[in-house]
C-alpha cells in the first residue's frame, strides 16, 4: 500500500529476540524498506523516535507513522499533503495531518475530536470531503508530520512507553500553536484493540490489561504538564474514574486488576514514567506485557 505513496519505509520492530522471518520478508522490497529490529519491547515512543531521527538524518521533509495493521489507501498521502499546501497558503501553523481513520471491527470513522472541558466532541465527515478538520488530538498511527516541526516542538515523549504518547504531542503542538487537522478524503483501515464488545450500546476496546495501567498511569500524568490547556485538561480528569471502574470491572480477576490500577494512579502523581516492572502487583492472571507492533517510519521527499 505504500509503494507508490512514499520514499522510503523504516521498519522499527520492537519484538523482543530476533527474527529470521522479517529480514528475508522485508529483503524482496530491497532498498525501499529499512529493517531496524530493537531485539527488546522499548515502547512505542521510542520507536517512533529513532525512526524520526533516521528519517531527519535521511534529509526528508516529512514523516508518516504508521502501525502494522495499519492499510493505507491509495492517494491516502497526496491527499494528506494537499491539505497541507492549502492550510499552509492560509498561513496556518500545522502540527500533524492524520487521514480519516476506519475501524475495521465497527466500521466507525470519526475524523477529528475536539475537547470541550468534560466532553469530547467527535467530528464525522463524509469520505468525499476535502476540507480539513480541526482535532486537538489523534492517533500516531497515518499521522503525517513534517521533520522540520519535529525538531521545533520535539519528538514523542519516549517516557510514557505506550498510551496517550501521540495524544500529548498533539497538545504539546497545540499550546505552541500548531494545529493538527483529520482530511476526510485521505482514508485508513486500522484495528483498535486486541478486541472489540458492546457495552450499553457503545463499543469498547479490550486490550492486555496492562495496557490499561498505562493508559490509566499516562492519563493522570498528563493533567499536570503545563503543555495541557485546561479544556484538554479536564477532559482527561473525567476519563480517570472512567478507566478505573471499566478496566477492574472489565477484569477477569478484579481484585488484581484494582491494585494495579491504584499503582498507575499512585505512578501518575509520583511521576514514575518508563516501562512497568513485574512486581506482586502483576499477577499471571492480570496477563503479561506484550511487545508492541513493529512501527513503520515512511518518508516522502
Amino acid at each position: 500500500s505504500l509503494l507508490d505513496q512514499v520514499k522510503i519505509v523504516y521498519v522499527i520492530d520492537n519484538t523482543p529476540g530476533s527474527s529470521s522471518i522479517m529480514p528475508a520478508f522485508l529483503g524482496r522490497f530491497g532498498q525501499f524498506v529499512s529493517y531496524v529490529p530493537l531485539l527488546e519491547n522499548r515502547g512505542i515512543g521510542e520507536a517512533q523516535n529513532i525512526g524520526i531521527d533516521l528519517s531527519i538524518k535521511g534529509g526528508y521533509s516529512h514523516v508518516l507513522l504508521l502501525d502494522q495493521d495499519s492499510v493505507p489507501s491509495c492517494g491516502m498521502v497526496d491527499r494528506l499533503l494537499a491539505a497541507e499546501e492549502k492550510l499552509l497558503s492560509k498561513g496556518e501553523k500545522i502540527g500533524g495531518l492524520v487521514p480519516q481513520v476506519i475501524d475495521r471491527r465497527t466500521g466507525k470513522r470519526p475524523c477529528g475530536c475536539r475537547y470541550r472541558w468534560f466532553i469530547a466532541r467527535k467530528v464525522f465527515r463524509d469520505i468525499t470531503a476535502t476540507e480539513p478538520v480541526q482535532t486537538d488530538s489523534f492517533i500516531a498511527s497515518g499521522s503525517l508530520i513534517r521533520t522540520s516541526i519535529l525538531q521545533v516542538l520535539g519528538s514523542m515523549r519516549s517516557d510514557l512507553f505506550i498510551e496517550y504518547v501521540d495524544t500529548e504531542w498533539a497538545l504539546r503542538a497545540h499550546t505552541a500553536g500548531y494545529d493538527s487537522y483529520c482530511v476526510p478524503n485521505a482514508l485508513m483501515m486500522h484495528n483498535f484493540g486486541d478486541a472489540a464488545e458492546k457495552l450499553f450500546g457503545k463499543d469498547i476496546y479490550l486490550y492486555d490489561s496492562v495496557r490499561y495501567y498505562y493508559r490509566l498511569r499516562n492519563a493522570v500524568y498528563l493533567v499536570r504538564l503545563h503543555t495541557m490547556d485546561w479544556q484538554s485538561r479536564a477532559y482527561i480528569v473525567s476519563r480517570i474514574p472512567y478507566y478505573f471502574v471499566l478496566y477492574s470491572a472489565l477484569s477477569k480477576n478484579r481484585l488484581a486488576a484494582i491494585r494495579l490500577l491504584l499503582r498507575a494512579i499512585r505512578d501518575g502523581m509520583l511521576g514514575r514514567l518508563g516501562p512497568v516492572r513485574q512486581s506482586s502487583t502483576l499477577t499471571p492472571t492480570d496477563g503479561q506485557l506484550k511487545h508492541h507492533p513493529s512501527e513503520i517510519i515512511v518518508n516522502r521527499n
